[in-house]
């Protein structure tokens, strides 16, 4: 006969496995972003983002809306970046997962083309809003800044749950 696993114990797992499933997925999807828009997959981009998702990458111009941001492969500056060959390359994000949403803070760099080599052409600070809805993550906001110095690019930076 074998032991009976205590009802708290198997809640605990539970619990413990659903945070590791929570963190794998926005990951997932954190890192989704550069192959997509280096792709210029449009939808793969846009299916990251919930319907009313906002991307504001700069304070200047901001994406709000699915289709918005779909469309931001397809327009300048992302247009020159393609042609002249890019990347975009996202590091791991720390994450805090608080039920139905999320806040995770990462760094992101674009590399460009120069000739025969590459030249790092930006590298920012990102603070990414996520929302469960239907299973799956989305993201509700991403903010993005150059990390030229502004202390407000740093702020993004803080660490999820400590802001």
């Amino acid at each position: 006969m074998e032991p009976e696993v205590p009802e708290d114990q198997i809640v605990d797992l539970a619990r413990r496995v659903q945070a590791l499933e929570d963190h794998l997925a926005i990951y997932q999807l954190v890192a989704s972003y550069g192959p997509a828009v280096d792709s210029q997959s449009a939808r793969a981009v846009g299916e990251l983002w919930s319907e009313d998702g906002v991307y504001d990458p700069s304070g200047v111009n901001t994406y709000a809306g699915r289709a918005a941001v779909e469309g931001l492969v397809c327009r300048e500056p992302h247009l020159s970046y393609l042609q002249a060959g890019c990347a975009h390359v996202l590091s791991l994000p720390q994450v805090a997962v608080d039920g139905d949403t999320a806040v995770a803070v990462n760094h992101s760099r674009v590399y460009l083309r120069d000739g025969t080599s590459w030249r790092l052409e930006r590298v920012s600070a990102n603070r990414w809003e996520l929302e469960r809805a239907d299973g799956a993550w989305r993201v509700r906001r991403r903010t993005s800044r150059l990390l030229d110095g502004d202390p407000a690019a740093r702020d993004l930076l803080r660490p999820p749950g400590q802001d």
